[in-house]
């Protein structure tokens, strides 16, 4: 095991750029890390100021992070350069209100969105904020004021020019609202349309698109609602009261999966059931699906991989910790985040084997982030960007 006591490392000399189909997220030939000691492989590590438990997003020679600082009264758009790591601006939005959440949700939960053009944070009662690349406002919409005991997680998706948000919370307030999910055009911020989920109540996951429906994973079902129109399509029951991991698609089939050892479905487009397991699904991390495989991780670290056509269980393992964020892949490996900040990674395959455990020493509950041979690992107060050095 290998320990990251602090930041310092010198920048990157060469950024690769992205490429890697199916999956594979490796750029001109180099491969993603492995491990990562002091200095070696830490392209650069940067503070970042507040407090957010949001995933990077990266975009050209771009990086946008989002924050929250004075009890979220102000809610912070980032936006640092990719090479150095330097913070180029930052927008902030100010909301004399803010809705009440929880030290694991925060107020700057939902990771951003981009086209190459316009940059959308949604802030919960702050609202959805458009922002081009230079930090010129563009737009604020307001989403209504939630309100739900954990505070809203579900980040915003972008698709030929809207931005898609589901907005789900107990809705108990005097000045409150029905869930709802909605779609917003990018370069304007205002409504295309908006569609009740009367019913739904508090949920944290992130919605997909497939095909020409927009999928939701929420309270109780997976729905699919029409991307033109909002009209809802499909339903399938059996999820959890309360859902968080954010569905994910691929060979041809949506996987979802909730609760706290709940159910990991595979639904076909059009929502015929492919294959379910009844048990083994996590209660707040997302399922990563690579190659013909389905990585589940929930929260005590108990790791179950399935075989995605089959829903077939390859194996078991247990990863060290307790786990709020989402894996991700790439290069051959799987990265297992844990709440104290330690990644294991995983080789890709059908049998379980443990590459490496790296530490930094400070929480993490975001998502890391890959981009090109590059992973972007969100700690507590700190940005780091882990890759090679020359």
């Amino acid at each position: 095991m290998v320990l990251l006591s602090g930041c310092g490392a010198s920048p990157s000399s060469d950024w690769p750029r992205w490429r890697g189909p199916d999956g594979a997220a490796v750029a001109d030939g180099a491969p993603l890390p492995v491990t990562w000691p002091t200095a070696r492989n830490i392209a650069w590590c940067v503070a970042i100021p507040g407090e957010g438990s949001s995933s990077p997003i990266v975009s050209g020679d771009a990086v946008f992070v989002t924050s929250a600082i004075e009890g979220g009264t102000r809610r912070l758009l980032h936006c640092l350069d990719r090479k150095s790591g330097a913070i180029r601006w930052t927008l902030e939005t100010k909301d004399p209100d803010p809705e009440r959440t929880s030290a694991l949700t925060g107020h700057a939960a939902a990771t951003p969105v981009t086209d190459g053009k316009v940059v959308v944070a949604v802030f919960g009662n702050a609202g959805a904020v458009g922002t081009d690349f230079s930090g010129q406002r563009l737009w604020t919409r307001s989403l209504g004021d939630f309100d739900s005991e954990f505070g809203l997680a579900s980040s915003p998706v972008l698709h030929q020019g809207r931005v898609y948000v589901v907005c789900d919370h107990d809705g108990e307030g005097p000045k409150s609202f029905d869930s709802f999910v909605a779609a917003l055009d990018v370069r304007s911020g205002e409504f295309v349309w908006k569609t009740p989920r009367k019913g739904i109540f508090r949920s944290w996951s992130t919605p997909i698109i497939v095909g020409g429906e927009l999928i939701v994973s929420g309270q109780d079902e997976v729905r699919a609602y029409d991307l033109e129109s909002g009209r809802p399509h499909w339903s399938v029951g059996g999820m959890s009261g309360w859902v968080a991991p954010s569905p994910v698609t691929g060979k041809g089939l949506i996987l979802a999966a909730s609760g706290k050892d709940g159910p990991t479905v595979a639904i076909r487009p059009g929502g015929a059931v492919a294959w379910r397991a009844e048990r083994g699904g996590p209660y707040v991390c997302s399922p990563v699906l690579y190659g013909d495989l389905l990585y589940v991780c929930d929260e005590s670290g108990l790791l179950i991989c399935r075989d995605v056509a089959s829903g077939r269980e390859v194996y078991r393992a247990r990863l060290r910790g307790a786990f709020k964020s989402s894996p991700v892949a790439g290069d051959g490996k799987v990265y297992f985040t844990n709440e104290s900040g330690r990644t294991s990674v995983v080789k890709a395959g059908t049998e379980f084997v443990l590459l490496a455990e790296n530490r930094t020493d400070e929480e993490c509950l975001a998502s890391p982030a890959i981009s090109g041979s590059a992973i972007l690992l969100r700690t507590r107060t700190r940005l780091w960007c882990i890759e090679h050095q020359k």
